[in-house]
């Protein structure tokens, strides 16, 4: 059966408490095995995020009034984050968060044995000791970790395998090459039903946002769908500069796209080649006017949704 409809993930709190949990559990299995085997651990680091993407996403955001953008450390980064907000557009601080975690390194497993301690802190999460425990039921290296654990707590004996760093920094080598292809394979499988929904309901109008200026296009974010694509830009009929993330018409030079502007696509499935994409094409630029009718939209349907769900929550307005 063809999809019914393509739509972005919602997280709600309980979503998040759960996670946190989840999170200080790893956290303390991380701590615990690495007191006992020190040498034999399975954890997982996350390398500082690339510094040059930073720079160039600050340079960005000073563009549109973020002008005190921080990312000396995790700390610094996720307070910039937290503040990087436009009262009048919901969805910016979430676009904002996108274009960070694209400067991010990869997080890899590794043998505690095999690497510098002062390189086994976690970036993102911004703990100096974590591992993956609480999901061995579908990744091997918590089956890896529940070993370990079982036999600090002196339940069962350390298996063999797990008391030769060689072996362990090998496995976990497999590991992250298996966890990247499983990602791929994840987009992949999202790209193909994106495909199948559009290629069952024909051509498609939604808005998006822009998140970047390529040569080849603008990356567009369409949250209707929840999906992401590039926007091809003839160059017959737009100047595209990569370096300010800037497109303008070549017929009218005072019509300009940048990062965070709105534009309405077209979407549709592509078969061309038996590729199944789905592909986007460029309709028009979203006025202010349209904008703001939009946001007065969303923030009336986000106060309805408040009143049901949090009343406890409301704040009398001022009349």
């Amino acid at each position: 059966q063809d999809p019914t409809d393509v739509a972005e993930y919602t997280l709600r709190d309980t979503n998040r408490m759960i996670e946190e949990f989840m999170l200080l559990a790893n956290q303390s299995v991380a701590t615990k095995i690495l007191q006992t085997f020190p040498m034999f651990g399975v954890l997982r680091r996350h390398p500082p995020p690339k510094d040059e993407a930073l720079k160039t996403m600050k340079k960005l955001l000073a563009k549109h009034g973020i002008d005190d953008f921080k990312y000396g450390s995790n700390k610094e980064l996720g307070d910039s984050l937290t503040k990087a907000v436009k009262a009048d557009d919901p969805y910016f601080n979430t676009l904002v968060r996108m274009m960070a975690t694209r400067c991010m390194n990869q997080a890899v497993y590794f043998c505690t044995g095999e690497v510098q301690p002062a390189l086994y802190s976690h970036f993102g999460l911004a703990m100096e000791r974590y591992t993956h425990f609480t999901s061995p039921i579908r990744r091997y290296a918590d089956v890896l970790v529940h070993r370990l654990l079982a036999a600090s707590l002196g339940i069962s004996p350390l298996p063999e395998q797990l008391q030769s760093k060689p072996v362990i920094s090998e496995q976990c080598d497999k590991i992250n090459v298996k966890h990247r292809m499983a990602q791929w394979a994840g987009r992949a499988s999202a790209d193909l039903h994106t495909f199948m929904y559009f290629n069952s309901k024909g051509k498609q109008s939604a808005e998006g946002v822009v998140t970047r200026v390529r040569r080849s296009g603008l990356q567009v974010v369409v949250q209707r769908f929840g999906i992401e694509g590039v926007v091809p830009m003839l160059e017959a009929d737009w100047d595209v500069d990569e370096e300010q993330q800037l497109v303008t018409s070549r017929a009218d030079s005072s019509v300009t796209i940048g990062i965070f502007r709105r534009i309405v696509v077209n979407i549709e499935a592509d078969n061309t080649d038996f590729r199944n994409r789905t592909r986007l094409t460029f309709e028009r630029v979203v006025t202010e006017a349209e904008r703001r009718e939009a946001f007065e939209k969303v923030e009336e349907k986000r106060k309805q949704v408040q009143k049901e769900m949090f009343p406890d929550r409301l704040v009398p307005e001022a009349n």
